[in-house]
């Protein structure tokens, strides 16, 4: 081999441990950096978990409230004539008419076999009724509303539509209210042994 052979190897050898050293210091550079933004994301959620853990004293008293608190009905049937009489009392209290009353059916996905997936966390069954009103005034609208959703009695306001009636500063409403609760079963009736 010649010199200048030997010297253009030494070169090419340099320059391929130049360009392979480089590569695998960035590699290693960029895999540290996955390490440490890992163990950055696993002390946050450490954090998280101990707060959670130091709250679960807190979490479990509002469980127990919401077990206590939450209605209870038969069926769909049973919570909407109750989510109806509710909304009636509370409209009369605050001189509101309810033009248009109607049942809103839960739109249940299927699967490929035609069957209704099952949701995760439905811990509450739910009914809902869509009304409208007309040419009422914000205030007494606002009232009516406030006055139906209370903490205690799981109703709420699940979708509203408001759009200006053109008449002496009224609108014109469309609003879901929702009555969460939790189906039981309902009584049977048994046979009783007689003698």
């Amino acid at each position: 081999m010649k010199r200048s052979e030997k010297i253009l190897l030494i070169v090419f050898g340099f320059i391929f441990l130049i360009i392979v050293g480089g590569g695998m210091v960035a590699y290693g550079i960029q895999t540290y950096r996955g390490i440490q933004q890992e163990c950055i994301s696993l002390n946050e959620r450490i954090v998280e978990m101990n707060a959670a853990i130091a709250q679960g004293s807190e979490w479990q008293r509002r469980s127990q409230w919401l077990d206590a608190s939450v209605p209870n009905f038969t069926s769909r049937q049973d919570a909407s004539s109750r989510l109806l009489d509710s909304i009636q009392k509370e409209a009369d209290k605050n001189s509101l008419t309810l033009a248009g009353k109607e049942f809103v059916e839960e739109v249940k996905v299927l699967a490929q076999d035609g069957l209704p997936i099952e949701e995760e966390g439905g811990y509450y069954d739910k009914a809902s009724v869509k009304i409208t009103i007309t040419e009422t005034k914000e205030q007494a609208l606002f009232a009516w509303m406030h006055g139906l959703q209370q903490p205690d009695s799981f109703l709420g306001i699940t979708r509203l539509q408001i759009t200006p009636s053109g008449k002496s500063k009224t609108v014109n409403v469309e609003v879901e209210v929702t009555q969460f609760y939790r189906e039981k079963a309902a009584a049977k009736i048994t046979k009783a042994d007689t003698p």
